[in-house]
């Protein structure tokens, strides 16, 4: 699955078919992926997803500067709406919900913002926003990332506001949702809370990405429900052809791979060759990637089309090395017997023919 593939599958699951998508940087493998929705029953004439990029409105064309500014940028698409509530999603998180118990929670609140908490666990402080919560529900103070916090929620950068109140307040100076839109209405008392129960987990870094990841491994990560289906573009692969002289164990396998080496405790994309003698453990290994035969791959994730040369060595533990997740580029040609050390990172497109 793709990351996005939470967010529009939980937005179809709760009936929400008008879904925007503001796009940055460059998204051509978003839009490759998303195409016209139809994986969502998204394909539709009236409602329907829609990509949006930045865009000049009669002036120079810019980036999105942050989180509001990309609203304000789309501010006429707001307007024209009929709706009475926008909904506002990060794109790189993991979780399951029904939208529509939040929208429930926001009608019986008299708050123009209710923001979906959960209690944090110890040492998370640094990653999340951390949100003060009175007994009545509202949000009384809101840390962004602090070092230390003494509350016990945080903020999972879901957002349900009131129409007319959003449109009232982007203007040209509000930049990012926390600070600019927010923070003031928490100090008006405008702002209640929606508690989370259920599993999410924000993969906006490596780190967290990768045992995210580990998780579905042995269970203990997000698993889809019934009447909740996790929906994504087909790959139009065949089905995987398993060799057997493979050894494969605790690991997750997508349709479309050869494996004829051995797999270990990883999650391998569609399309992924792994020759005779080739090792991979764990690891997440992207589409139309191929491990030669005698390759090594451990603790590394491994983009799409990803050449890895027989007899090379990627993430390979050594006395003295790095210890760190090992990250390969897209479409990066690593030459046979080359050694690529733990906790590197090699940019795509990059001829690697020497160790590091």
């Amino acid at each position: 699955y793709r990351i996005i593939d939470f967010c529009l599958s939980n937005c179809v699951n709760s009936g929400i078919t008008t879904i925007y998508v503001l796009a940055q940087y460059n998204p051509r493998s978003l839009i490759e992926h998303i195409g016209m929705g139809k994986p969502w029953d998204l394909d539709r004439k009236t409602g329907g997803i829609y990509i949006m990029q930045p865009s000049h409105h009669g002036r120079v064309a810019e980036w999105y500067g942050g989180t509001a500014e990309a609203l304000f940028q789309n501010i006429e698409i707001i307007g024209d709406s009929d709706a009475d509530l926008v909904l506002v999603l990060s794109g790189d998180q993991v979780y399951r919900i029904d939208y529509r118990s939040m929208v429930k929670e926001f009608s019986k609140s008299s708050s123009p913002v209710t923001v979906a908490c959960r209690e944090a666990l110890p040492g998370h402080e640094q990653r999340l926003g951390m949100v003060d919560i009175d007994d009545a529900g509202m949000i009384r103070d809101l840390l962004e990332k602090p070092e230390v916090s003494s509350y016990r929620h945080a903020s999972l950068g879901i957002y349900l506001f009131d129409r007319e109140f959003l449109l009232d307040s982007l203007n040209r100076d509000t930049v990012d949702i926390v600070f600019d839109l927010l923070k003031p209405a928490i100090r008006r008392g405008e702002v209640s809370s929606f508690m989370f129960r259920d599993y999410w987990e924000d993969i906006g870094s490596i780190d967290t990405y990768y045992r995210a990841s580990m998780k579905l491994l042995d269970g203990t990560g997000f698993i889809t429900e019934k009447g909740y289906p996790l929906f994504t573009r087909e790959s139009g692969f065949p089905p995987t052809r398993i060799s057997g002289g493979s050894d494969i164990r605790g690991s997750i396998i997508a349709d479309g791979c050869s494996i004829y080496g051995n797999v270990k405790e990883s999650i391998i994309f569609t399309g992924v060759t792994v020759e005779r003698g080739a090792e991979v453990s764990k690891s997440i290994i992207f589409q139309s990637t191929s491990i030669r035969e005698g390759a090594g791959v451990y603790r590394s994730i491994i983009d799409k089309e990803v050449q890895i040369g027989e007899g090379g060595s990627v993430g390979k533990p050594v006395k003295g090395g790095g210890t760190g997740i090992t990250l390969v580029g897209k479409r990066v040609s690593i030459a046979p017997s080359a050694s690529v050390k733990p906790g590197s990172m090699i940019e795509p497109k990059t001829p690697f023919e020497r160790g590091i």
